[in-house]
């Protein structure tokens, strides 16, 4: 081999050993930007913003409570900084920003844009991980600023667990809000059979199956009749402007058709802004007169979608006695891609022993803690947020389109 082919192949070699190798993920536990919100005044004075001078707040960590740096009496509102150089080798992949668990509820924001909302509907994260993918927000080879708001709601605060991490590592969340197994369900294949449906056909509610639900105010707005109509086979719950108010729709079956244990499915298309969710669901007339699930019911959320916690992931829910013991099993997550559009199928399985929520007949969650063990009615409703500012990127008039309810028993 001659001299200048050995000294090609050392600089070629020499390159290739020097060249900068790009990291999989990037490391934010440490060293955030903080400021206690006891106000909440941070989202008017836009504390998010890429420019916000956040040069006097203290210095934290994530992986601990915020209690345990400084903060001991902080049940509030709670907001970290940081900025964060983006390899511009990242530029094409899919990136994620994952927190180990976060204490209570957050939303996050990515160069002073907010991009995703964990604790709708007062579920806490403090037990789960969560992750939201934000390579669209990003800008590569440069400086990016990452802003999260968190509400504690008592005890520990903060994001308190790890890993707080960017990974373009698809391991890091894989499986997280997966279906158990690859089996797709339908109802006949677990043994159940037709008992009681409404295809909405015809130009109004069936008033044997159905009445309009808690007419008069809710949380920011007001469920009125004039935010339901039945036509083309479809029902329809909308949230549209009135004047200075917010109407929407909500129906149930209480006192019409009551019933325990069983299969219980809604074909839908869901609704298309943030702030407003549309939600299938089952309730007991009896929840807030005791604290035994058995007893007096429990709420059971089929179905919710809060776009604003990301456009793929439906929401499963348990509350029981309702009042100052109220408890909740909740924020399980289920990622189904393209969700968002066309309709979709949302499905619980009831028995004695258990729930088992499905989204298109995949099964994501089997859950044997407060199991009811009366009757119970169903619900159809568009719901809003307890404020108006919760509806700041809500767009008007939005709709939930239900196709068909049908409730399956066994053979």
């Amino acid at each position: 081999m001659n001299t200048k082919l050995i000294l090609t192949l050392l600089v070629f070699a020499l390159a290739i050993s020097c060249k900068k190798k790009v990291p999989e993920s990037i490391d934010l536990s440490a060293n955030w930007q903080f400021s206690p919100d006891e106000k909440n005044i941070g989202s008017s004075e836009k504390w998010y913003a890429t420019n916000f001078d956040d040069s006097q707040w203290d210095i934290i960590d994530a992986g601990l409570p915020w209690e345990d740096q400084g903060y001991p009496d902080l049940d509030s509102y709670g907001w970290y900084r940081k900025s964060v150089d983006i390899p511009g080798d990242w530029k094409g992949r899919d990136i994620w920003l994952k927190f180990g668990a976060v204490n209570d509820a957050y939303e996050l924001f990515v160069n002073g844009e907010s991009v995703s909302f964990f604790g709708e509907a007062n579920i806490s994260q403090a037990s789960r991980p969560t992750f939201t993918k934000i390579d669209e927000k990003l800008k590569y080879g440069e400086t990016n600023h990452i802003a999260i708001q968190v509400n504690d709601w008592g005890n520990s605060g903060g994001l308190w667990r790890l890993p707080a991490v960017l990974t373009t590592n698809e391991n890091e969340v894989n499986g997280i809000f997966q279906p158990m197994t690859p089996t797709r369900y339908t109802p006949e294949s677990l043994g159940y059979r037709l008992f009681w449906e409404d295809q909405f056909d015809g130009d109004k509610l069936d008033p044997e199956k159905w009445a309009p639900r808690a007419v008069g105010p809710r949380a920011a707005g007001y469920v009125s009749p004039e935010a339901i109509s039945v036509k083309d086979g479809f029902l329809e719950l909308a949230a549209l402007k009135k004047g200075d108010s917010i109407l929407v729709g909500a129906i149930g079956t209480q006192d019409l058709f009551m019933t325990k244990y069983g299969y219980f499915e809604c074909r839908a298309q869901l609704q298309k802004s943030q702030g407003n969710w549309s939600a299938f669901w089952i309730q007991s007339t009896g929840i807030s007169e005791g604290e035994d699930p058995a007893k007096f019911g429990v709420e059971i959320d089929i179905m919710e979608y809060f776009k604003k916690t990301g456009e793929d992931l439906i929401s499963h829910n348990l509350h029981w006695a309702y009042g100052p013991n109220q408890q909740s099993v909740g924020g399980l997550l289920s990622e189904v891609k393209g969700v968002s559009e066309g309709f979709h199928t949302f499905s619980l399985e009831w028995t004695p022993e258990k729930y088992a929520f499905f989204v298109d007949g995949y099964k994501y969650y089997e859950l044997t803690l407060a199991i009811s063990h009366i009757e119970e009615y169903l619900i159809l409703s568009m719901e809003l947020p307890g404020s108006m500012e919760g509806l700041k990127d809500a767009i008007f008039p939005d709709v939930f389109i239900v196709d068909y309810v049908k409730v399956y028993k066994k053979k």
